[in-house]
């Protein structure tokens, strides 16, 4: 009986498992299996002072890739170096018990390794190096070159040519006495990975050593760390940009003129200070009229629209010659200028002008009404209306935006909506004084709040924007680089870049105007000598140059697209003033002279006084916009001679723009009309009115005249 009992036992517990085929349930139950694999924390090695100690800890997982719950042992390789205690805690000596450890009393200098154990599968060991407490690390160069492009300066910091490898070693130190050999492998950092690439996986490399290849151009630190000490920074370069040539492919020179639609290809050649020749530096690639004439990152012109622009690539830190200070931009040897024509089946270029108005002013409930003119076909469109009373209107280059200063806040318009929209940024208030050639920063010069300043609003962070402590700013323009804005208020130029601090250039005169060269290493300012001068400023040491005389009060500059000339407004006339910039041989901009004798011609006219000077992309024409004139003033710059076009109904100019391919001019004025003006046609074509009981200005008995417009590149 009792066997059939147990029989009967083992089957009944057998089914209520469900181990019996055919009987039970259709999911058996799996039984927990052994461990499959040990892992270990620390993975692979580990650094111990003498008499410290360091936890261990251990997981075990099953074939299914699940923590399964074992005892787990550990044990040391070597335990006159290192024992370990049965809950992983490790001592650089010996422990008092290895089941209830309290002291650890240190030991000698070596190696051991660390395992643990569990259901016979063992950990991968951990390697642990037991030393004399590290207080100090020093790295330098194995082998330094015998030529550097740093000249061994500062600091005996070494500079290679891209490619070019050099092995660094560190030392580590207790007290004075050298323990690198106790201390195991070292780890490695750059505070810049593109301007060096270090590599320790080398089996020639000792474990304090690395191999260190110069990339981009730049400088930057190496340090090396072991047993939590880490060494002071030492210098690294990569030799720095020298110089930057560019050319057109299949074609000779700098200056172009092509159809629209067509595209070039501009391959630059960038040699360093050694003069070894350098591949996949990071140029910043810059067009001055991208409507017009665009280029991509890797060189390639576009020319969208009549007109015109220049072209460079310069190197420009940040992203090239990285870390040096103060910043080393390189400028090219000439700006690729294109002048771009008509196709023979090229349709009307068609965009839009904007009109609006000053004439809220401070005025209590006066609202404001911005309103968009197509063209060519001149129809008034919807209108919308401003948040604040502008006081000024810039597009940026593209096209894309626009931007309308006001004292109760920057508004940011965008000409694509119908009716357009515009957004307000209440903070920064002001003028609006120019806007960066990528578009990512807008000068706005507060004047009239006390006490005054500058405000740099930042498209990619448009909640924080900077402001500078400058009075009574007036201009402003940036280098085609975006790298820096020169700022005029009174008789000095500020120097705004992101790199650095806020600089000053003090002058001895009143600046009115500034335009960059367009190869960008030198701006030329209106005034800073005297009100009959013009001065050069050097980009890249902020320093001014001899000034020269002009003919009369200079109120305005233009730079040309051959990259050689200056147009000067002096009225009654203009003074053309022709730059010749040399790229430096060693670092810096180069230098910069003004080459006399400087033409002088009388744009027939009489003494005026002027509002606007518009000089078409393509440099063919100037225009020139008066307050007492009732004509636009046409200066030929080729053929240096001069015409007016009247505007119908003898009235003054109050505002005006261009489009870009300088056909057609529109002309807000003192009958409260916009003029289409025709420069193909020589004739104030349309006068547009806006609709009946229609005012630029909403909730007042007067009528708003037109004097703020811009047409959209």
């Amino acid at each position: 009986m009792g066997r059939c009992n147990s029989l009967l036992f083992a089957i009944i517990l057998l089914l209520s498992l469900g181990m019996l085929p055919g009987c039970g349930t259709n999911h058996p139950v799996v039984l927990a299996a052994g461990p499959t694999a040990i892992s270990i924390t620390p993975t692979t090695t580990a650094s111990m002072d003498e008499g410290s100690t360091l936890q261990f800890t251990a997981s075990a997982v099953g074939a299914d890739s699940r923590v399964v719950n074992v005892p787990v042992t550990y044990s040391s390789g070597n335990t006159a170096v290192l024992t370990i205690a049965s809950s992983g805690l490790a001592c650089a000596g010996s422990w008092d018990s290895l089941t209830t450890p309290v002291v650890c009393t240190p030991g000698s200098s070596g190696v051991a390794t660390v395992t643990a154990t569990a259901s016979g599968i063992a950990s991968p060991p951990v390697t642990v190096y037991v030393h004399q407490h590290v207080d100090r690390i020093a790295i330098a160069p194995v082998n330094p070159p015998a030529t550097s492009c740093t000249g061994g300066s500062p600091g005996g910091m070494v500079g290679l040519s891209q490619a070019q490898s050099i092995t660094y070693e560190a030392r580590a130190f207790s007290l004075g006495n050298d323990v690198t050999a106790t201390v195991g492998p070292f780890s490695w950092t750059q505070v810049n990975g593109s301007t060096v690439k270090l590599d320790q996986t080398l089996i020639t490399l000792l474990s304090n050593q690395v191999l260190a290849t110069a990339s981009n151009p730049g400088m930057t630190q190496i340090s090396a760390s072991a047993a939590g000490v880490t060494s002071p920074f030492v210098n690294f370069e990569t030799c720095p940009v020298q110089s930057v040539t560019l050319v057109v492919t299949g074609a000779a020179g700098n200056i172009f003129s092509v159809t629209k639609g067509t595209s070039k290809t501009i391959t630059p050649t960038v040699l360093d200070t050694l003069g070894v020749t350098l591949t996949g530096v990071t140029l910043t690639w810059s067009a001055s009229d991208p409507a017009a004439v665009a280029v991509s990152s890797n060189g390639v012109v576009t020319t969208s629209l009549v007109g015109g622009g220049d072209v460079i690539a310069s190197c420009t830190p940040p992203t090239c010659n990285a870390g040096i200070s103060p910043p080393q931009p390189i400028y090219p040897n000439a700006a690729m200028a294109f002048t771009v024509a008509a196709t023979s089946n090229n349709t009307v270029q068609t965009t839009t002008a904007f009109v609006t108005s000053t004439g809220c002013g401070t005025n209590f409930g006066c609202t404001t009404n911005l309103v968009p003119i197509t063209v060519p076909g001149n129809v008034v469109g919807n209108n919308a209306i401003l948040p604040n009373a502008p006081n000024s209107f810039v597009f940026n280059r593209q096209g894309t935006k626009a931007y309308l200063g006001s004292q109760n806040g920057l508004m940011v318009l965008d000409p694509t909506a119908n009716p357009p929209t515009v957004a307000p940024f209440n903070t920064v208030t002001g003028k609006v004084l120019t806007v960066s050639p990528d578009n990512n920063l807008v000068v706005v010069s507060d004047t009239v709040t006390n006490p005054n300043q500058v405000f740099i609003f930042d498209q990619t962070s448009t909640n924080s924007p900077v402001r500078l402590p400058i009075t009574g700013a007036t201009a402003a323009a940036f280098s085609p680089d975006n790298l820096k804005a020169f700022i005029a208020a009174g008789d000095n130029i500020y120097v705004y870049s992101k790199l650095e601090p806020l600089k000053t250039i003090p002058l001895t005169a009143p600046i009115t105007d500034i335009a960059f060269l367009p190869v960008g290493s030198f701006a030329v300012t209106a005034g800073g000598s005297s009100a009959d001068s013009v001065t050069a400023l050097d980009l890249c040491t902020n320093v001014a140059s001899a000034p020269l005389a002009t003919t009369g009060n200079v109120t305005a500059i233009k730079a040309l697209v051959d990259g050689a000339h200056f147009l000067a407004l002096d009225s009654p006339g203009i003074d053309i003033i022709e730059a010749n910039a040399v790229p430096s041989n060693t670092s810096g901009c180069g230098t910069f002279s003004f080459v006399p004798p400087v033409p002088f011609v009388n744009l027939g006219q009489g003494k005026f006084a002027p509002l606007r000077f518009l000089v078409t992309a393509d440099s063919t024409k100037a225009y020139i916009l008066s307050h007492d004139l009732g004509s636009v003033i046409v200066f030929d710059v080729g053929g240096q001679t001069s015409t007016a076009i009247p505007l119908i109904g003898d009235v003054k100019p109050l505002s005006g723009d261009a489009t870009v391919d300088g056909t057609m001019l529109y002309i807000g004025a003192t009958d409260n009309l916009v003029h289409a003006v025709s420069t193909v046609a020589g004739g104030d074509l349309k006068q547009i009115s806006f609709p009946v009981n229609f005012n630029l200005c909403n909730n007042v008995s007067y009528t708003c005249a037109p004097d703020l417009l811009a047409v959209q590149p």
